[in-house]
């Protein structure tokens, strides 16, 4: 399970198994699109910043590989965490 959850008090988890793919924009802020649960066409996109490329999909397959351990957080805007090499600037959930 892929956690985020913004300061504004915004969270969202998805499936692993949802995952759709992941694109890069601005050579530092990545979009993570999963297939939402309720079965609609629309994808949802979580928006994160991070600070190396390459290191951020390592990261991001390891939380999506390690979806048998239960729920890996990846982003806590509220407790101002972020799995390495991501970071809360521009945290958005849609």
């Amino acid at each position: 399970m892929f956690a985020v959850g913004g300061n504004d008090g915004a969270a969202a988890a998805y499936p692993a198994r949802n995952f759709l793919g992941c694109e890069v924009f601005d050579g530092n802020t990545m979009q993570i699109s999963f297939k939402k649960e309720d079965g609609t066409g629309d994808a949802a996109i979580v928006s994160m910043d991070f600070l190396d490329a390459h290191e951020a999909c390592k990261a991001l397959a390891g939380a999506l590989a390690g979806n048998n351990r239960g729920l890996t957080i990846v982003a806590d805007g509220n407790k101002n965490k972020a799995l390495y090499p991501f970071v809360l600037t521009n945290l958005a959930i849609a």
